[in-house]
């Protein structure tokens, strides 16, 4: 019953945006029995949301950039870029919804938890095409008051 009003109010009173955000996020917290860190609980409704929203076969890293990007415009979650080092890809997120708007909306401390967002979404996804279980996408830096925050996948 929760879950039908849950998906009535996304459909009719969430913008775009934020309509697969709430949707895990309230999935993830009707499953939850413990507390949990604000930071895991973000990228754990990350991995969810990453499950949720598949991406389709990527053949290289071109198209994979051009499939994220398909996913956060369609959101008006701002734009991907990725970049193959030796041994790491780069990972940057420009104009997410984690900078100053969100903390206006959910207190100041929203950087050290909002992104993880971000962070489990990347990692589900490039787990998903192929990427080693030993490979990890973890936060690089801060986000900067645009909602640009860099991520890195490497061991």
């Amino acid at each position: 019953m929760i879950s039908e009003k849950v998906d009535y109010r996304i459909q009719r009173q969430a913008s775009r945006q934020w309509r697969s955000l709430v949707a895990a996020l309230a999935q993830e917290c009707t499953t939850q029995t413990e507390p949990v860190d604000p930071r895991e609980l973000m990228r754990r409704i990350g991995v969810r949301f990453g499950t949720q929203t598949p991406l389709p076969p990527c053949e290289n890293l071109e198209q994979l950039g051009t499939a994220m990007r398909e996913v956060w415009k369609d959101m008006d979650w701002g734009r991907v870029v990725l970049e193959e080092n030796a041994n790491s890809l780069r990972i940057v997120h420009h104009d997410s919804n984690h900078g100053s708007l969100l903390a206006t909306a959910f207190g100041e401390t929203t950087a050290a938890w909002a992104p993880a967002f971000l962070e489990g979404t990347y990692q589900k996804w490039l787990t998903s095409l192929g990427a080693s279980d030993s490979l990890r996408v973890t936060q690089v830096g801060e986000p900067d008051e645009f909602g640009s925050v860099e991520y890195q996948l490497s061991v």
